[in-house]
């Protein structure tokens, strides 16, 4: 599976379907923004604002980690979106972030008391460091759609007691409440989810310090250093096979390199959980904080003290970080030359695979001693083109000369890609037989759209209980277009696809179907 390196073909899809297909909790919000309509006393509103005048020295002096965060368990928010409007009470408002708290905008963790959009806990993020606002949602997008399990992202309007604050990423929380969701454990109280947030976590024995239990009842950390212990022992990928998903944390690895991400294991080691998952006991990484990413910050000055690569190589790396290979990008750990160095075949497949106010300020820059940051639309326009379409192109180019990768060959098949939703309740999201038979059963008074396989050699069935299905299978220049009417359980299914060669067998129950398949060769 190529899913990786089907990026370039992401970004001109992305306002588009490109998350189509995925039942994932946010889909109605997709291309919408929600308003966040926040009550509070304005006592609490001046503490917030005092609590959050953080500088960059401040960071450095103190530590991100030991800064107190402004807290309210008795917020009340309206919520709109999509033309709905939903009100509720005893929300917990708290700052939120680590480093970014030293800018003017500041960011908000929101519990709710009861679900919203399926979740319970929410991040805002004005991702002041990233001026195309986009690279969040992009990421959040591309792990949703590679069947990663993963946060899913959005955009939304923060009013605070009537004042609009401004435009945030809203994404939901790997907390309890997100487990639960999702994984749906036995247990009620979940006790084995650890957050990596300071920075430094990276296997060695000391890493269990970097992480702390979500729970705030349970500071125990024996089952959590027992994991680190056995990581240790470890000398093969069937060792570590037995106490993590490897292929998660192997595709983590290689989006990490991909888009450019210093901000995670591979570098800064941090900004994930954990999670021991009850069904076969083994540990999942769950990624989260996506603003340093497709260049974003990544300068070389990063790996001046690292040294040679594991594999004797990295002496003369350059200067320009988008062209270094994975070797010169990881930094050195040694669970890495068990999973990717000494398994150099299994992860070459996975990278195959895969305006101001009348007083001059804008909305939302509450901290006066933080960073400024530039909001002008020339700069948040250069900053996608110059930058996260250009590492997209180069990213793209050097992953194919180090890998050997066919350009045309990957993006005709990224126009065919189908999305995989992470499987929570199964152990694995990934089947790595590329001739794997997918079944997809409708029941009556559901809508569920099939696209075609990417796999040149897949059949894909469909089972379709009193339904009339109608799939046009039309092949457009690099363009996806799907239009899903769904009416008494009718579904017209329109896709696009390039250079591909599909066996769709459709079994139908009591249905009335209508098959064109139409195959053109077209170059993207």
């Amino acid at each position: 599976m190529k899913a990786f390196l089907y990026v370039p073909f992401l970004v001109s899809t992305v306002l588009g379907g490109f998350v189509s297909g995925l039942n994932r909790s946010f889909d109605e919000t997709e291309l919408k923004i929600i308003d966040l309509h926040v009550t509070m006393p304005a006592n609490q509103v001046n503490k917030l604002i005092s609590m959050t005048q953080i500088s960059s020295n401040t960071i450095k002096t103190q530590g991100a980690g030991n800064i107190p965060d402004f807290k309210f368990e008795d917020a009340s928010i309206v919520a709109k979106w999509n033309g709905n409007s939903e009100t509720f009470t005893k929300v917990t408002f708290k700052t939120g972030g680590m480093y970014g708290r030293s800018f003017d905008k500041v960011g908000f963790n929101l519990k709710f008391d009861k679900k919203f959009l399926g979740q319970k806990s929410f991040k805002l993020r004005p991702d002041s460091g990233d001026a195309s606002k986009i690279r969040t949602k992009l990421c959040c997008d591309i792990v949703n759609r590679l069947g990663l399990p993963s946060i899913q992202g959005g955009y939304a309007r923060l009013y605070m007691n009537g004042e609009y604050w401004g435009l945030y990423n809203f994404m939901d929380s790997v907390k309890s409440s997100w487990i639960k969701n999702n994984f749906h454990p036995s247990q009620k109280e979940v006790t084995n989810l650890f957050q990596c947030k300071t920075g430094g976590f990276s296997f060695r024995p000391t890493s269990v310090y970097n992480c702390e239990n979500v729970n705030d009842d349970y500071k125990d950390k024996s089952v959590f250093k027992a994991f680190i212990d056995e990581v240790n022992k470890a000398r093969t990928v069937s060792d570590l096979e037995k106490v993590m998903d490897v292929n998660v944390f192997l595709k983590y690895l290689a989006f990490e390199w991909l888009v450019g991400s210093f901000d995670h294991f591979l570098y800064y080691g941090h900004n994930f959980t954990w999670y021991k998952r009850e069904s076969d006991g083994k540990w999942i990484v769950i990624y989260y904080d996506f603003d340093n990413t497709f260049g974003n910050g990544a300068n070389a000055s990063l790996w001046n003290k690292k040294g040679l690569n594991y594999d004797g190589t990295g002496a003369n790396r350059g200067n320009q970080p988008v062209n270094y290979t994975f070797a010169d990008w990881e930094n050195n750990i040694p669970i890495i030359r068990i999973l990717v160095h000494q398994n150099k075949t299994k992860f070459k497949q996975i990278v195959q695979d895969f305006t101001p106010k009348s007083n001059g300020k804008y909305p939302g820059r509450i901290n006066n001693s933080g960073s400024k940051t530039n909001t002008s639309f020339n700069y948040f326009e250069n900053n996608i083109e110059n930058s996260v379409k250009s590492w997209i192109k180069t990213k793209f180019e050097v992953a194919c000369k180090n890998y050997g990768f066919n350009k045309n060959e990957i993006l005709s098949e990224s126009s065919k890609f189908i999305p995989k939703p992470y499987n929570y309740a199964g152990t694995s999201a990934f089947n790595e037989n590329p001739n794997t038979n997918t079944n997809t059963n409708t029941n009556t008074n559901t809508n569920s759209n099939t696209n075609a396989n990417a796999n040149k050699n897949t059949n894909t069935k469909t089972s379709n209980n009193n339904s009339n299905t109608s799939n046009n299978n039309n092949n457009n220049n690099n363009n996806n277009n799907n239009n899903n009417n769904n009416n008494n359980n009718n579904n017209n299914n329109n896709n696009n696809n390039n250079n591909n060669n599909n066996n769709n067998n459709n079994n139908n129950n009591n249905n009335n179907n209508n098959n064109n398949n139409n195959n053109n060769n077209n170059n993207n």
